[in-house]
């Protein structure tokens, strides 16, 4: 009887245990988007971008700044035109 109660209690306290290290694993995989930026922070431009690698082209009409950084592309940063 001691036996059986034992095995139970470290079955639990392994599950347990496997229960904790993957949802603490799990959570270091949460990747949240960029906040949206504040609409009254926005401004007009008018800056055109192209990808180096396969030469798509992107026209920027509004931006949080007067120089807005380059979106990426082909996993690489896209260049002003």
């Amino acid at each position: 009887m001691v036996g059986t109660i034992l095995r139970v209690v470290i079955g639990l306290a392994g599950a347990v245990t496997i229960y904790v290290v993957g949802a603490s694993l799990l959570r270091k995989f949460k990747v949240a988007p960029e906040p949206e930026p504040d609409q009254a922070q926005l401004r007009p431009v008018e800056v055109e971008f192209r990808c180096t690698i396969c030469g798509t082209t992107v026209v920027m009409t509004t931006a949080a700044g007067d120089e807005p950084e380059p979106p990426r592309h082909c996993r690489e940063d896209m260049v002003r035109v």
